[in-house]
């Protein structure tokens, strides 16, 4: 059967099937649910059911929702990371045997055809507006959640690139045409001049983003990765790998209790700056020294130990607003240039999550340990995103910081997804090359 046929017979069941499907039930394969953390891990996965954490009508999660009395309040918008993430959930639910998730990745794949884009690349944030996705005035175009939404499309499309089934290979051929029909995009965000990429763009004024993807460390380099690969084939329009080789990456000698560490800098001192990207790459295996993020991830450990909260990222605060939390020690716009950066005492259980990609059995005792220290972090639809050294939480519980929560513990399997789609389009050896370089400029 042809790309074409397929997506065709892909798109018209989806649509067949879209009034029936409701997603209620999100469970996924007994090996990723760790032995003393199952009802917990399931908790979390609760939010992604239809009418919690995701629109039944637009198929896509919300950014946000609030916990009022005992009922979710949803915020209607979303990013595309959170489309992404929510995209390798469904694949797990799939494989764990629900028919139901794989109507819904082609519902998801509807929307996100059907949605505003610049170049073929996506905006941020989407207004979610009677099922549809509608950009702001702003019209800010991010290279960041580009990045993470071609990884997860990435995973996506790899889980389903050796079947023989028509409906999973029309997935893949809708991808495939997605992540082509960015190529120009890619292209035009590249600064020739400063060998980098820039942030993104914005059409209200038709113009670049000032700032610069300059720092490994950061949750934005898989957008400089992505687009070396997808770009490679465009000639003197293709951006060069030297825009992720380029980016700055750098450590900081620090010691506790006799014991010398060399973390990783972050800009903020968030966590996650640090390690969204391995949830679809194993950057343990890329990365020619782990042991920084191994140091980092100490620290934070220490620190969160010290003020009796969760790790520290960039979360909710305990009064539903929102801030770049970070470790003071660990910022590197603290470290190099003291500049001021939010070190309030609050932490988040997603961050204790992402670490069980550094060390499962430490994270999981740490989430143990947390919800014991603070029962009320567990609602009926997940973990609330934020606790403070005085036991305040906040309301909110984020779609990006639940796929992060979900995402770390699914990893291993995403990880496989995603490499296996990068070897059967010849990106793997590209890749590993750029990683190579992912040391640090300390001098």
């Amino acid at each position: 059967m042809s790309r074409i046929a397929c997506a065709l017979m892909l798109s018209l069941s989806g649509a067949a099937l879209a009034s029936q499907v409701t997603l209620d039930d999100i469970t996924v394969r007994d090996h990723l649910y760790p032995e003393t953390f199952k009802a917990e891990l399931q908790n979390n996965l609760n939010f992604f059911k239809d009418g919690v954490g995701v629109d039944a009508d637009a198929k896509v999660p919300y950014d946000t929702v609030l916990i009022k009395n005992g009922k979710v309040v949803p915020q209607y918008y979303v990013n595309t990371t959170e489309i992404g993430l929510y995209l390798n959930i469904l694949v797990e639910v799939e494989k764990a045997g629900n028919a139901d998730a794989l109507v819904r990745i082609a519902e998801v794949l509807d929307t996100l055809e059907k949605a505003p884009t610049w170049n073929g690349l996506y905006f941020w944030p989407y207004d979610i507006v009677k099922g549809e996705l509608k950009p702001t005035a702003e019209g800010i175009v991010p290279a960041v959640d580009n990045g993470n939404l071609a990884f997860s499309l990435a995973g996506v499309a790899g889980a389903y690139l050796e079947t023989t089934d028509p409906i999973k290979q029309a997935i893949v051929s809708r991808i495939d045409a997605l992540l082509d029909g960015q190529k120009a995009g890619w292209s035009k965000l590249y600064d020739e001049s400063r060998g980098l990429m820039h942030a993104g763009w914005t059409t209200g004024n038709d113009a670049a983003i000032t700032y610069y993807i300059d720092r490994k460390a950061n949750e934005s380099r898989l957008a400089p990765l992505w687009a070396a690969l997808i770009t490679q084939d465009m000639g003197d329009d293709a951006v060069p790998m030297s825009a992720f080789n380029k980016m700055e990456l750098y450590t900081q000698p620090y010691n506790f209790n006799g014991r010398q560490f060399n973390p990783i800098l972050t800009w903020d001192g968030a966590y996650f700056q640090a390690m969204l990207p391995a949830i679809w790459l194993n950057e343990r295996a890329l990365m020619p020294d782990y042991r920084m993020v191994e140091d980092m991830t100490f620290i934070q450990m220490a620190y969160a130990a010290e003020h009796n909260i969760p790790m520290v990222s960039s979360s909710a605060t305990t009064d539903d607003g929102y801030a770049a939390f970070g470790v003071p020690y660990l910022s590197e716009s603290k470290v190099k240039f003291n500049n001021v950066i939010h070190d309030g005492k609050t932490g988040t259980p997603h961050a204790v999550a992402l670490s069980y990609l550094v060390n499962p059995d430490t994270a999981v005792a740490a989430l143990k340990g947390l919800k014991a220290a603070y029962p009320a972090i567990e609602s009926e639809f997940g973990w609330y995103d934020a606790v403070d050294d005085k036991g305040q939480m906040s309301t909110k519980i984020l779609s990006l910081d639940q796929g992060m929560f979900v995402g770390a513990f699914l990893a291993k399997d995403i990880n496989a997804d995603v490499q296996r789609y990068l070897d059967a389009r010849g990106y793997a050896n590209d890749v590993a090359t750029m990683y190579k370089s992912y040391v640090p400029n300390n001098g």
